[in-house]
């Protein structure tokens, strides 16, 4: 049990003196102390052969006392009352207190927590050596150049055109917005929830894929509660069954062997380094348990671009849900060369300054987009059905979330606008545009 002091277990209620059940108690009445007290007798009680307390014993703030909790000196007291060590019958209470406190307690020294730096000697150290070079080091020009290596991870390639603004913001300004944190259930739920779905899915088809035991899978996720009680829970499993069995059958037609290559390209001045799985004689094979979204085709892309580069002449293609398959056909590696280049201009260009690339537009480019004519369609009718898909994307229904819920994008749009409008402007005041 760690951080046991005394406001932590059990925990203090500060407007105790507000609550008029205090005053007038019956039988039956909520008491967070006895709460408290069965919950600590039945995590020892499941101890096998230690039972570890800890707690912090002196404030880091102002080095002040701080009292364990008082369970911890009731489970004291009870012991130093009741048991003694081999030849210590005959010693005193506060005798045998002392030698078994002082056995059972140990006190760990501060700089196992955190260590203390001079922070005064250092920055002043600092100021010494470098005062003749302050301006130049934080110049945003000079930042921007660190950040922009000539060395590229193809993970992090992949991961920037999944969602380029994001990428920004983690990357570059070090800022991940998460999200608000979900309230647990008290009560018995009939559903399972989004995010352990997808793990099961995605756990299940592996199972499947590679001949494991799907019993024992199920056991674990019935027991660790993930999984809703009896029927409802044994119905969600068979359905997912099904549906992980029609996307794994399909995957071991074309899953013949299974290569994996590092890989460390040199595409002009910038270095690409990481590594490719699943490589097949007929070329990539990757699959997910949804359906196949813009994120999953531009990764495939990416990764058949340098699968082309290195020589590979199949079809890399990814199976999603009910039987959808995506393929890119083969490439030249002279071509392939100069796509990829374009792709790592575009990764340093995003580094620097965000990209507002979004799904939605990607949504409205499928709709306008021939494929067998290699054009985009500037009909009336596809005009209208592009913007309609776009909106949908942007909006969603009430069954999946807009892309406007994302958090990096409602951050990033203000600044968006404000661009856009300036150049807007520009081009009014320019005359290229007129009335």
């Amino acid at each position: 049990m760690i951080g046991t002091d005394h406001t932590s277990i059990p925990k203090t209620n500060y407007l105790d003196n507000f609550n008029l059940l205090k005053k007038y108690p019956l039988i039956g009445d909520i008491n967070l102390y006895q709460k408290y007290s069965y919950l600590f007798v039945q995590s020892l009680s499941c101890a096998e052969k230690y039972f570890y307390i800890s707690y912090i014993g002196y404030s880091v703030k102002d080095e002040s006392k701080v009292h364990p909790s008082i369970l911890v000196d009731q489970l004291l007291n009870y012991i130093t009352l009741n048991f003694c060590f081999i030849g210590d019958q005959n010693l005193s209470y506060k005798e045998n207190s002392k030698k078994i406190t002082k056995y059972l307690c140990k006190k760990h020294k501060k700089q196992f927590f955190y260590e203390t730096k001079n922070i005064e000697s250092f920055i002043q150290d600092n100021i010494k050596n470098d005062f003749k070079h302050t301006e130049k080091n934080i110049s945003h020009k000079n930042l921007l150049k660190k950040n922009t290596d000539n060395e590229i991870n193809l993970k992090d390639l992949i991961n920037f055109w999944k969602h380029p603004i994001r990428y920004f913001y983690n990357s570059h300004l070090k800022i991940k917005i998460r999200q608000k944190k979900q309230k647990i259930n008290t009560t018995e739920t009939f559903l399972v929830n989004p995010l352990n779905s997808f793990k099961i899915k995605n756990k299940l088809l592996d199972y499947i894929i590679n001949n494991k035991n799907i019993t024992k899978l199920y056991q674990h996720y019935l027991l660790s509660g993930k999984l809703p009680y009896h029927f409802f829970g044994e119905i969600f499993w068979i359905k997912n069954i099904k549906e992980m069995k029609l996307i794994a059958n399909k995957v071991m037609q074309y899953r013949i062997e299974k290569e994996e290559k590092k890989i460390n390209l040199n595409i002009e001045k910038y270095q690409i380094y990481g590594v490719l799985s699943e490589i097949q004689s007929t070329g990539l094979l990757r699959w997910k348990t949804s359906s196949i979204r813009y994120s999953d085709r531009i990764a495939l892309w990416l990764e058949h671009l340098i699968y082309s580069i290195l020589g590979g002449c199949g079809k890399s293609k990814i199976i999603g849900y009910k039987s959808q398959i995506w393929s890119f056909s083969s490439l030249n590696s002279h071509r392939a060369h100069s796509y990829l280049l374009e792709y790592i201009k575009g990764y340093v260009k995003g580094m620097k300054e965000p990209l507002f690339l979004t799904k939605s537009g990607a949504s409205w480019l499928d709709q306008v987009y021939d494929e067998r004519n290699n054009c985009i369609k500037n009909d009336y009718y596809t005009k209208i059905k592009a913007y309609k898909k776009l909106l949908y994307t942007w909006k969603g229904d009430n069954y999946t979330e807009g892309e406007q819920e994302d958090y990096y994008l409602k951050k990033q749009l203000p600044y968006q606008i404000k661009r856009t409008s300036k150049k807007f402007v520009r081009v009014l005041k320019s005359g290229l545009f007129q009335y």
